[in-house]
């Protein structure tokens, strides 16, 4: 039990890191003084057989431009069409008049910083980009791994009978510090 207990720190150790620096960066956003995203712009004309839906405008976009990610946000106002294009740490936002498919592009790349934060917030494995799929899963198996750490941890706790006495204290002011944390998360402001 002793090497399971470190094999699973050993081993989810670099993303337990990553979930703790973008938790950081989530709360103390205002003190870090995070840079603004380098914006680009740029305009492109969309070829006819793309002005068929806003999917296959994006599907041009991402094979002959280069963008990368999620299709979102698909609208249609007074003859424009608008849609986002996302992935964790850049936001391509896409207008276009459908009569003539002057595509105007503008990028956002976030910092390293946003991007992680972008990364703890990456939801689900339904995406069209497949590394934020495959992001999901690695966190999703990182927080079964670290499940299984805290329980093998609390297993071999409880098999040093000269301990067991501080151990209860540690382990039940941990369970109360965390569940109060909890419900002051969830009080509104």
């Amino acid at each position: 039990m002793r090497n399971i207990h470190l094999g699973l720190g050993l081993g989810f150790f670099l993303m337990a890191l990553i979930f703790a620096v973008s938790s950081l960066t989530a709360i103390y956003r205002q003190r870090l003084g995070q840079t603004k995203p380098e914006i680009t712009e740029k305009a492109v004309q969309l070829p006819t057989a793309a002005l068929a839906t806003p999917r296959a405008a994006a599907m041009e976009l991402m094979t002959a431009h280069g963008l990368r990610g999620d299709l979102r946000e698909i609208k249609e106002k007074s003859g424009t069409v608008t849609f986002r294009i996302v992935r964790p740490g850049e936001v391509a936002e896409v207008a276009y008049p459908a009569a003539t498919g002057e595509a105007k592009i503008t990028i956002r790349r976030q910092t390293a910083l946003n991007t992680l934060m972008a990364l703890h917030t990456n939801h689900g494995v339904w995406h069209e980009y497949m590394p934020a799929n495959l992001w999901a899963v690695l966190a999703f198996c990182t927080s079964a791994g670290l499940i299984l750490l805290g329980a093998s941890g609390i297993y071999l706790w409880f098999k040093h009978y000269d301990e067991r006495r501080i151990g209860s204290a540690l382990l039940t002011s941990s369970v109360v510090f965390g569940l109060v944390a909890l419900y002051l998360t969830r009080l509104e402001q």
